[in-house]
C-alpha cells in the first residue's frame, strides 16, 4: 500500500511539476494571446451600457461582489486597458502587470454580457486561463522583457528548465480538458445512449438551415448530412467519445494527438455546420506544443550555415548587451558573434581586409558573400538574417531611416567611451570595404 502511494505521488508530482523549459511557456503564451488580441480589439463593450436594465439578471460574480454594470464612458477605458493588456502579454512586455491586467479586466469584460439573459459558455476558459498566466512567469522567455534581462546581465546564462513553466500549462489544458469531459458526461447523463442513436443531432442540423435559432452556420452542409441519418449518428458518436475521453490526452502522448485534433475538429465543426462560435477554445490548444522540441527538431534540419560574422567590442559596456540581445533573436543560429578583444588573431587570419581599429570604432558583418557592414548597415544585414528582423527590414531601407540610422549610429558610437566602455576610443575609421555612403561593398579576403 504504501509503494502504491509512494507511486501515486511521484506521478502527481511529475504531472504539475516536472521542470521544462521556459520556451514553451514563452511561445504560448505568445501565440495565445496573438489571436485573442486580433479577434477582441475591434469589439466593443461599451455598448452593454445602453441595455435596459429591466434585462438585468446578474451572475453570481456580479451578484456575489455587487459589481455594476459602468456607463459607456468608463467601460471604453476599460475595454481600452483590456486590448493594450493583451497587446502588451503577447509581446512579452511588463508581463507581470500585463496579464494581471488582462485577468482583471478581461474577467469583467467578458463576464458583462453574461447579466442579461443568456449565459455563454465559449469564455469561461478563456478567463481561467488569463488568471493561470498571471500568476505564472510566462515571461521569462520569448518576451521583451527576457531581451531587457539579457541587455542588462550579458554574461547571465539561459534560465534552466524549471517546475515554473510546467504547472501552468497543465493547469490551463487540465481546465481545458474538463470542459470537454464534462460536455461529454452531460451528454450522456441526460439522454444516454438516445444522444447518439436518435435523431437529435439530425434535428440540430435541419433546425439551424431555417435559421429558426440565433446559429449562423458557415456551410449548408448540415441539412445533407441530417439526410444520412447514419452519417448523423456516427457525428454524434464521435463528439460523444472525443468528448469523454479528452482528458486522456493529459496522460498520454499516444492518444493526444488523436484527441487534441479530434476536439479540434468538433470546434470547427460546429462552427461550419451549426453555427455557435467557440474559436477562441483554439486558442488554447496551443499550450499542448512542446515548443522547445519542434524548435529543436526544426533547428537540426535546417542547413548548418553562418550567415554573417558579427565583429564587436568585446570590451564596450554598450556593446555587449546589443550582443546579447542579438544571439536571443539569433533563433536560426546563422550568426556568428566574434570579440575582437579576444579573437583578434582569427579575426585578422579570416577577414585581412578589416583592421582592428575600425571593428573597434565600429561593429562589423561580413556575409557569407564576403560583404563587408559597418555601423547602422551591420543591424540592416541582420534583418536579413534573423526572423525578427523580417519584419522590420523594408523599413530599414525606407528614406529617410539610412541617413537618420547612420548619423544617430555615428553619434552614439562616437560618445560610447566615455561612459559604457573601459578602452579608450579608437580613431574614426571607417569599415573597410564600406563607401563612403555607408553603402554595402564586397571586401577582399
Amino acid at each position: 500500500m504504501t509503494g502504491l502511494f509512494s507511486t501515486a505521488r511521484r506521478g502527481w508530482m511529475r504531472f504539475w511539476f516536472e521542470p521544462s523549459a521556459p520556451t514553451c511557456l514563452g511561445v504560448s503564451r505568445l501565440l495565445f494571446f496573438l489571436p485573442l488580441a486580433a479577434f477582441y480589439i475591434p469589439h466593443d463593450f461599451s455598448a452593454w451600457a445602453s441595455v435596459s436594465p429591466d434585462f438585468y439578471q446578474p451572475i453570481w460574480l456580479f451578484d456575489r461582489f455587487r459589481i455594476p454594470v459602468f456607463g459607456p464612458a468608463v467601460l471604453v477605458v476599460l475595454q481600452i486597458g483590456w486590448k493594450l493588456s493583451l497587446v502588451l502579454a503577447c509581446l512579452g512586455l511588463f508581463t507581470r502587470v500585463s496579464t494581471g491586467a488582462v485577468a482583471v479586466f478581461g474577467t469583467y469584460l467578458l463576464g458583462l454580457p453574461h447579466n442579461f439573459g443568456q449565459v455563454y459558455h465559449f469564455d469561461a476558459v478563456l478567463v481561467l486561463a488569463f488568471w493561470i498566466l498571471a500568476f505564472s512567469r510566462a515571461g521569462d522567455a520569448w518576451s521583451i522583457d527576457s531581451l531587457i534581462r539579457a541587455a542588462r546581465q550579458p554574461q547571465a546564462s539561459p534560465l534552466p528548465p524549471s517546475p515554473e513553466y510546467t504547472w501552468p500549462t497543465q493547469l490551463i489544458l487540465t481546465a481545458l480538458s474538463l470542459v470537454f469531459f464534462a460536455a461529454g458526461i452531460a451528454k450522456l447523463w441526460t439522454s444516454g445512449a438516445d444522444w447518439v442513436l436518435s435523431d437529435h443531432i439530425a434535428i440540430l442540423l435541419r433546425r439551424v438551415q431555417y435559421h429558426i435559432s440565433d446559429a449562423d452556420p458557415l456551410v449548408n452542409w448540415g441539412g445533407h448530412i441530417a439526410e444520412i441519418p447514419i452519417a448523423a449518428r456516427l457525428l454524434a458518436l464521435a463528439t460523444v467519445v472525443t468528448e469523454t475521453l479528452y482528458p486522456l490526452a493529459l496522460f498520454s502522448r499516444r492518444l493526444r494527438p488523436l484527441l487534441v485534433l479530434g476536439g479540434i475538429g468538433l470546434i470547427v465543426g460546429i462552427r461550419l455546420l451549426m453555427g455557435p462560435t467557440f474559436e477562441q477554445f483554439l486558442t488554447i490548444n496551443v499550450f499542448w506544443v512542446p515548443w522547445d522540441r519542434v524548435g529543436a527538431w526544426v533547428t537540426a534540419r535546417l542547413p548548418r550555415r553562418t550567415g554573417i560574422a558579427v565583429i564587436f567590442d568585446g570590451a564596450c559596456g554598450l556593446c555587449r548587451p546589443t550582443v546579447a540581445v542579438l544571439r536571443r533573436l539569433d533563433l536560426l543560429r546563422r550568426v556568428e558573434f566574434i570579440d575582437v578583444h579576444a579573437d583578434w588573431t582569427t579575426i585578422s587570419r579570416r577577414f585581412p581586409s578589416l583592421s582592428r581599429e575600425a571593428c573597434l570604432a565600429d561593429m562589423h558583418g561580413v556575409g557569407a558573400d564576403g560583404r563587408v557592414h559597418a555601423g547602422f548597415d551591420t543591424y540592416r544585414a541582420l534583418s536579413r538574417i534573423l526572423p525578427l528582423g523580417w519584419l522590420v527590414r523594408p523599413f530599414l531601407y525606407l528614406p529617410p531611416v539610412p541617413w537618420a540610422g547612420r548619423r544617430l549610429y555615428r553619434r552614439i558610437a562616437d560618445r560610447r567611451h566615455a561612459s559604457a566602455c573601459a578602452l579608450p576610443a579608437a580613431p574614426r575609421f571607417r569599415g573597410a570595404g564600406v563607401g563612403k555612403d555607408g553603402a554595402e561593398a564586397p571586401g577582399s579576403r
